[in-house]
């Protein structure tokens, strides 16, 4: 029986997969498995099936023997199926005892395959060519059976073909004539063919059960990476805002020494208590000044893009007159335009309604807009700073200018915090990288986007769109409709 059960196995032209020890005993238990509940019908259709046969050959054998068998049937269907619910009940589970199940099962199958192809053995004396023929039909048809149902397990398999083999082979070659010899031949054939088919369905059923292992492994892991993942990202949420919290309530530590350092200097610049002694004093003296004003102004950038992180930032809404704001924005620029020979343009749609946002934060958004416009035009260059209608009925602010650009490369860049652009390079005058993250905060803060368009050598446009619900009087959205010819 063993070459049978190798006939099972791929052969070796056949891609064979390395199984351990363990997924090897967990294979087994599940084709075992299968084929036990495969058989749970069997439990009420074989002793039905055995009454069934049994009237049929009552024609030729006594009502007695037919009796005897009928009820050896029912009583290893019984032991059969004991054996199957002590297995599902305490086997299943146990990869361990994989073997131990197999030889416990596989005996039991072979008790009753023993017990159920008793009648062609015990009554073919008794029967007619016809009731011959009934029972080469029936017990090649329960061959056929037993394959398609026990195939996932070879052991399983290997018995039932084997043993209702040696009755349509045996049998009829025992007669030695030549119409029985034909039906012993047929009979060969037949049971190559059904072993050919039990091998097929026992290599799908494995391999099925193989991917349904490696899809459960794939969940296992992809779960665990997935809560690993979110540990991980809860960390980092974690310390991000523990961070933007530490300096949003560093605000009043940080910046008091340095208003101190800017008031002192600022009195010891303009000597104000009497000359200093020295020149060069009064040139140090306006060096720490220069410089605490600009650590300041990069602290209040830090401090300002924190507190927008930590969601600490509370938009105090009053009506802004845009054209208003625009111009005292513009303003404070003046003289810096002027020195690198800039040219500010204002484009303000006429009739634009008031908008409802937090003066403070509107004015930041645009004194960062229009400083880094500035900064990164040329000589002869132009910045327009422009507000009007959007087709969503909200309004676009936007800030152009006419200088270097941006490689599309950098686009995402200048979003992130400290995030510099190649453009950089192309001026001495260097920045923070805190004025459009601040920018994008405050936007959102307010319930609106910000969108950058730029192109290499032609200038770089950054639009900041306010939704309609920030207008006293909201617009309707505008819809194009498309042209029906």
């Amino acid at each position: 029986m063993s070459s049978l059960f190798d006939i099972f196995s791929p052969k070796s032209g056949a891609p064979k997969r390395a199984l351990s020890d363990e997924r090897l005993a967990k294979l087994k238990l599940d084709q075992l498995n299968m084929v036990v509940n495969n058989i749970k019908p069997g439990v009420v259709g074989l002793p039905a099936l055995a009454l069934t046969i049994s009237l049929v050959l009552s024609e030729w054998v006594e009502p007695v023997a037919l009796i005897s068998w009928s009820f050896a049937v029912i009583g290893a269907t019984l032991f059969y199926w004991v054996g199957h619910q002590a297995f599902l009940k305490h086997g299943v589970d146990r990869p361990d005892r994989a073997d131990f199940w197999t030889w416990v099962l596989g005996g039991q199958q072979l008790v009753f395959s023993v017990v159920w192809n008793l009648p062609p053995v015990i009554f073919w004396a008794e029967c007619s060519d016809l009731g011959r023929m009934f029972l080469i039909m029936v017990y090649a048809c329960n061959m056929a059976g037993g394959a398609a149902i026990t195939s996932p397990s070879p052991p399983y398999a290997a018995i039932s073909i084997v043993s209702s083999a040696f009755v349509i082979v045996l049998m009829p070659l025992s007669e030695g004539t030549p119409f029985y010899m034909g039906i012993a031949a047929l009979s060969v054939g037949f049971t190559f063919f059904m072993v050919h088919m039990a091998r097929q369905v026992f290599l799908t059923a494995r391999d099925m059960l193989l991917l349904r292992e490696d899809k459960n492994d794939l969940i296992e892991q992809l779960t665990a990476a997935k809560i690993d993942s979110d540990k991980a990202r809860h960390r980092a949420e974690a310390a991000s805002q523990a961070k933007s919290e530490f300096l949003a309530n560093m605000s009043h530590e940080l910046r008091t020494p340095l208003n101190a350092i800017l008031g002192f200097s600022e009195i010891m610049k303009g000597e104000v208590f009497g000359a200093l002694g020295s020149p060069q004093y009064t040139e140090y003296a306006a060096h720490i000044h220069g410089s605490g004003q600009h650590l300041l102004g990069l602290i209040n950038d830090v401090l300002d893009l924190a507190k927008i992180e930590a969601g600490r930032f509370v938009v105090r809404a009053i009506e802004i007159d845009m054209r208003d704001a625009i111009k005292g924005a513009m303003a404070l620029f003046d003289v810096r335009a002027a020195q690198g020979n800039v040219t500010l343009k204002v484009e303000v749609e006429p009739g634009l309604p008031l908008l409802l946002a937090d003066e403070r934060a509107l004015r930041q958004i645009l004194l960062n807009l229009i400083s880094n416009a500035i900064k990164f035009t040329p000589p002869e260059g132009r910045v327009t700073i422009s507000a009007r209608l959007g087709a969503g009925g909200g309004m676009d602010v936007a800030v152009g200018d006419t200088g270097v650009g941006i490689d599309p490369a950098d686009l995402d860049t200048v979003f992130e915090a400290f995030g510099q652009g190649q453009h950089d390079v192309t001026t001495s005058e260097k920045g923070t990288g805190l004025g459009l993250p601040i920018v994008r905060g405050l936007m959102q803060a307010h319930g609106g986007t910000v969108t950058l368009t730029s192109e290499l050598g032609r200038g770089t446009t950054v639009t900041c769109k306010f939704p309609r619900e920030r207008l006293t009087a909201p617009q309707p959205v505008s819809i194009r409709l498309a042209t029906v010819i």
